[in-house]
């Protein structure tokens, strides 16, 4: 009876309500959103490497990649796919603006009296970096600089900060004078702090637009730092004033501005984490990057009382974090793979759940550019990765070491002396037909379309 009634033609067909499910997509510089989205989008297009997904959804799609919104930069998707299939492909630069993408999903009807149900993917890809600032809308200026000076003043730190530390004992910051040399040279100095920090691997990183300025590179308005809290009167054009000044137009007009553009009604948050970087730059770098999270996830209106909820309409109900590079370590440390990456935001996800907020946790590579093989090192037989290292142009094997389940004991960081490489990306197939290789990305683009399509 049932198959009778779905082959029922009427002569018409009966609408079915389009959806739109909207995915905010960061991570910082490096973590690889770039080749996330030039890889979702030739898998949904190609539809040859999805099995998971496909033997979930039960329905068969074609996904088409629709015009370019006239209000925002749409990410550059088909200059990115022609370099991955060059002879000598190379990772794409990462991500100096926000860019909105839309993949037109359409699902066969199980009925043929019944059009066929037409999904929009909206992504909205953005630096990480600039989501780090959004916690300063709710931080004066007095704020911030006493957080930042207290960071910057901790051991992990201070080997980068205490030339600009140094030099804030130095200044008058809180007397009128001729300033313009005084505050650049506070200005560089901090800069270069961050810049080192960034530099060797550290995540947390304020105002993110020192590193990734977009529009406002070589702007006046960046020009200020964190300042002690004055003790006592502070003139009207003193470096403290004009500092205070310039932060508060910087958080008013561009943090506040960005956000209120940009992020409204997310369905998901997707947020990519370089843990191979972690594991490379050791404990302090490791520690940082959870530090990062906690100072962007808490920021969103993750429940109703949340104050950002006054700002913003936000309605995130789906936070997925996903590990990149599972390519550059064997399929056997997969599992401690996974394992790091929950025990890094185990705290995070439990505020997240408490507050019903769906919390995913996995690992992935856009790119499957190594293979696994096996190599005895010392007559012992180990798993290692092989590819063409960034730079090279012959095949090469690596032991990675062993990923132990637990960061926590410090003989995690004394005995394993990680060394990473960057392996370079192969060729992108030639044909819209056939995507490129990958590792659980069928997985992944599942837990967006779950329980909406």
């Amino acid at each position: 009876m049932l198959e009778y009634i779905k082959d029922i033609d009427l002569g018409f067909k009966i609408p079915t309500p389009d959806k739109t499910i909207k995915v905010a997509i960061t991570g910082m510089s490096r973590s690889g959103k770039s080749v996330f989205l030039t890889s979702l989008i030739n898998q949904l297009i190609a539809n040859d490497k999805l099995p998971f997904l496909n033997d979930k959804l039960g329905r068969s799609f074609v996904a088409r990649l629709l015009p370019p919104d006239s209000v925002y930069m749409r990410f550059d998707y088909y200059n990115k796919l022609n370099a991955f299939r060059s002879s000598t492909p190379k990772w794409p630069k990462s991500t100096k603006s926000v860019s909105k993408t839309t993949l037109q999903l359409e699902f066969k009807s199980d009925y043929a009296f019944l059009k066929n149900q037409i999904v929009n993917l909206e992504l909205i890809d953005y630096p990480g970096e600039w989501l780090l600032d959004l916690s300063l809308l709710n931080m004066s200026f007095k704020e911030w600089s006493e957080y930042m000076i207290e960071l910057a003043s901790k051991p992990k730190r201070a080997k980068f900060s205490k030339e600009w530390l140094y030099d804030l004992k130095q200044q008058s910051l809180y007397k009128n004078g001729d300033l313009e040399h005084c505050e650049e040279q506070l200005f560089d100095l901090f800069s270069e702090y961050i810049k080192n920090l960034y530099y060797h691997g550290f995540s947390f990183i304020q105002p993110g637009r020192f590193i990734e300025p977009g529009d406002l590179k070589d702007d006046p308005l960046l020009i200020f730092t964190p300042l002690p809290t004055p003790k006592g009167e502070v003139e009207a054009n003193s470096i403290y004033a004009n500092f205070e000044k310039r932060y508060n137009v910087y958080v008013n007009e561009v943090v506040k501005r960005l956000y209120l553009e940009h992020f409204e009604e997310f369905d998901t948050q997707i947020i990519l984490v370089d843990l191979i970087k972690t594991l490379n730059g050791g404990r302090d770098v490791f520690d940082d990057m959870h530090l990062a999270f906690k100072n962007i996830l808490k920021t969103f209106t993750y429940g109703s009382n949340n104050i950002f909820s006054k700002f913003f309409n936000l309605k995130i109900d789906h936070v997925l974090f996903a590990a990149t590079k599972a390519d550059h370590i064997p399929s056997s440390n997969h599992e401690a793979y996974m394992k790091l990456l929950e025990e890094m935001i185990w705290d995070i996800k439990k505020e997240l759940d408490i507050k019903h907020i769906d919390t995913e946790v996995t690992i992935f590579s856009s790119v499957k550019s190594t293979q696994y093989v096996k190599a005895k090192i010392d007559n012992i037989e180990v798993d290692c990765v092989r590819g063409i290292v960034e730079g090279e142009s012959e095949l090469s094997t690596h032991f990675t070491g062993f990923i132990p389940k637990s960061y926590k004991d410090d003989d995690f960081w004394k005995d394993n002396d990680f060394n990473f490489v960057t392996f370079a990306p192969i060729s992108f197939p030639p044909r819209d037909a056939n995507a490129t290789a990958h590792i659980r990305m069928d997985r992944l683009i599942y837990s967006l379309l779950k329980g909406r399509v």
